[in-house]
């Protein structure tokens, strides 16, 4: 039984972590950059949280479970595009002349 939950985390781990990077790595929108990150973390953690329940059972899942995390890992921090400029925001404040 667990071996069938820990096959079913790793499928949904990598398809959330590979949907998260994709969402990391929008260019044109900051908040779904923002949201992809947040869902690459929660996957991560839950990925992380699965490989420690495998560990105490001493599950075969846990090395295809620990490999999709390392491997989400490293996809995360490969080289990724430049980040888009921000235009510098706009203040209030009077200049001296």
């Amino acid at each position: 039984m667990i071996e069938f939950v820990l096959l079913l985390l790793t499928v949904a781990g990598i398809i959330l972590g590979t949907w998260g990077i994709c969402w990391a790595r929008t260019p044109r929108d900051p908040r779904r950059a923002l949201w992809g990150r947040r869902l690459f973390l929660l996957t991560s953690f839950g990925l992380g949280a699965g490989s420690l329940v495998a560990a105490l059972h001493r599950a075969e899942g846990l090395v295809p479970l620990g490999l999709s995390a390392g491997f989400l890992l490293i996809a995360m921090v490969w080289e990724s595009p430049p980040p888009a400029a921000q235009a510098p925001e706009s203040t209030n404040v009077p200049e001296n002349s």
